[in-house]
């Protein structure tokens, strides 16, 4: 249970039980719970994560081989009188590689390792050790050449985090307007139902005064069946608007997460100040704060990075590579090994010790070094120019998807503002109405009282007058959503909520509206 929703109950308890929200309490209880939300937050943290995928690329890799063997092999030779070579062998190799953002590439420390140890006789060392270190350095010269193409990936990998988040607020505007609505809808069923109470209590008001008059003998009997009938069919409209009640009720609780079963009541009165609004300033400020528009610009602006990416992928390699090669070799005379002398020849002193394999590599004795240059270019290269043809279209696809978004913005915006007139029209054209359904409904009922009026004219009045002031209920309804509808257009839902987007996504603590 979240905190918002522990401290509401707590409230509640004196209350009956019933969670009196207010709106601000709703929005609080949304952020926390709503599961859209959640979900959206869970996709930045993939994003977040798809960034240091792309980083790894340029992660040094550090790789470690190494085996030991012991057998015998067969060997048909003059000086193997056996057929048979017994060799015991050990080797480690060590090396660490990568890539720069550059476009170089290295390998740095390839280090291995070998002891032998055999009988064969035509090894003049047993056990030996022999070393090899390497050191290489290239630099690609077309293909892959400079930071802005080898970092393709972590750039838009970095945008495409971006327009994650934007989605995530876009989710969140999302919630906010819904909540709003469905707020508001709870509150004008709830006005809907005491308006139908009212109803009711009219039409049993009317069948009590029709039955004195009846009994007086002023009106007929039938003055009393139809004042029945009317309170039975406002009954029905009573169990109706309950039944709509608990409807927007669970939608409102849907929304925020919160258990159906919890009872709960809209504390907060729909506004009827009147607000105006500039459409050019509304329209500048969409375009501004519209995330679904910053989306579509990153994703061009991503569109364009892969362009490059790929037009650079249509050259040919040309790369150059240099490395260095120190070498080392020691051990102890093989006591097997073949002679044609009664003595053999003694082991030259830089080879016969095993730690000559290691002094050799650091005195750098045997050296070898060399220069590579590399070329290498697809016949057809019909990979890379389909890859680059995608890019383009994407590209071209994309400034068309911006321009259709800014329509769709313009048209919300539009039609927030539009709406906000009418709704404004309505509630004055209803409170008009509902100020002469009163006048004649009090005008019927005076003369239903001095017997020239009829039981049907005043339940007609009533009538015209309740839905008067349906029509009412229904124009704040439609105006105070419109105010939603309209901050949401602008992309200001959040800041008029007073909701960070800071507070959300990976590490953040739970968030709420202030």
């Amino acid at each position: 249970m979240t905190k918002t929703l522990l401290l509401i109950l707590i409230t509640a308890t004196g209350t009956g039980g019933v969670l009196d929200l207010t709106l601000k309490d709703a929005v609080r209880l949304a952020l926390e719970n709503n599961r859209d939300i959640q979900i959206e937050e869970k996709n930045v943290e993939v994003s977040e994560g798809e960034i240091k995928t792309q980083q790894g690329v340029f992660d040094p890799l550090f790789n470690i081989v190494s085996f030991y063997n012991d057998g015998d092999s067969p060997e048909l030779s003059t000086f193997i009188p056996s057929g048979t070579v017994s060799q015991k062998e050990f080797n480690a190799e060590a090396n660490i590689e990568g890539l720069l953002p550059t476009g170089t590439f290295y390998n740095l420390i390839d280090f291995s390792t070998t002891w032998t140890d055999t009988n064969n006789p035509l090894e003049d060392l047993s056990p030996s050790w022999f070393n090899n270190v390497g050191f290489s350095l290239g630099q690609e010269l077309l293909r892959n050449f400079g930071v802005g193409v080898n970092r393709t990936f972590i750039v838009t990998a970095t945008r495409t985090s971006e327009i994650t988040e934007k989605e995530l607020e876009k989710r969140i505007s999302e919630v906010l307007l819904e909540v709003e609505r469905r707020y508001w809808l709870v509150v004008a069923a709830r006005k809907n139902l005491e308006l139908e109470r009212t109803a009711l209590e009219l039409a049993i008001d009317l069948k009590n005064r029709n039955q004195i008059q009846v009994d007086v003998g002023v009106l007929p009997p039938v003055a009393v069946t139809q004042a029945e009938s009317e309170v039975a069919a406002r009954e029905v409209n009573v169990i109706r608007a309950e039944n709509e009640l608990q409807a927007t009720q669970d939608n409102l609780k849907n929304v925020l997460a919160m258990d159906l079963s919890l009872p709960i009541a809209a504390a907060d009165e729909p506004t009827t100040e009147v607000y105006t609004f500039s459409e050019e300033d509304s329209l500048a400020q969409a375009y501004e704060e519209r995330p679904e528009i910053e989306q579509v610009e990153l994703d061009i602006a991503n569109k364009k990075t892969l362009k490059n990416y790929y037009s650079n992928q249509k050259l040919p390699r040309l790369a150059v590579e240099g490395s260095l090669q120190l070498q080392g070799l020691g051990g102890d005379e093989n006591p097997d090994r073949l002679s044609f002398d009664e003595e053999p020849e003694p082991i030259p002193p830089q080879f016969d010790s095993p730690g000559d394999a290691f002094s050799q590599i650091w005195g750098g004795d045997f050296a070898t070094w060399q220069v590579l240059g590399i070329f290498s270019f697809p016949l057809f290269n019909r990979t890379a120019r389909g890859n680059y043809i995608k890019a383009t279209a994407e590209l071209d696809r994309s400034a068309i998807v911006l321009s259709r978004t800014k329509d769709d913005v313009a048209l919300d915006v539009r039609s927030a503002i539009r709406q906000i007139e009418n709704s404004l029209r309505a509630i004055e054209a209803a409170r008009v109405s509902i100020g002469l359904a009163e006048e004649v409904v009090r005008n019927e009922q005076e003369r239903l009282n001095v017997g020239i009026g009829t039981t049907r004219d005043v339940l007609e009045a009533q009538r015209d007058l309740i839905d008067a002031g349906t029509r009412e209920i229904t124009a704040v309804t439609s105006y105070n959503i419109s105010l939603a509808e309209l901050e949401y257009a602008k992309g200001t839902l959040l800041e008029k909520n007073n909701v960070r987007i800071e507070e959300f996504g990976p590490g953040a603590d739970t968030p709420a509206a202030e």
